[in-house]
Formats: structure tokens, sequence, C-alpha cells
């Protein structure tokens, strides 16, 4: 019973941290959709930050399926 709470828990932490993820990634976005847009040259520090939380965003994500998948096993 309290590995599938802690599980509970830890889908619900991930789930949590992905949206927030994306909100802070979704400024970034803005900007190189903003440069698209206006045909220029996006900045170097908004590419980072986006190539850093989309990796952060899908590390979380394979945290989530596996611990959704350790929840299922238990079922």
């Amino acid at each position: 019973m309290t590995k599938r709470a802690d599980l509970m828990k830890a889908v619900a932490y991930s789930q949590k941290e992905i949206e927030l993820l994306e909100k802070k990634r979704m400024r970034s976005q803005a900007a190189l959709i903003d440069a698209l847009i206006s045909n220029e040259k996006p900045n170097e520090t908004d590419v980072k930050y986006f190539k850093s939380y989309t990796a952060l965003i899908e590390n979380e994500r394979e945290n989530l399926q596996r611990f959704q998948d350790e929840l299922d096993k238990l079922d």
C-alpha cells in the first residue's frame, strides 16, 4: 500500500514539474517565434534556455512514464 501511495505522489509531482517547466519554456519559445516571424536571428540565450527546458521536460516525462508503468504493475 505504501509503495502505491509513494508512486501516486511521484506521478503527481512529475506532472506538476512538467507543467512548471513548460511554463518556463514558453517565454523562450515566444521569443524564438517572434524572431522567426520577424525574420531575425534568434537570441542565443533564448535558444539555450529552450533547449535546456526541453531536455528537462523530456527527462521528467520519462520519469513519469516509469512511475506510471510501475503503478500499472501493482494493479
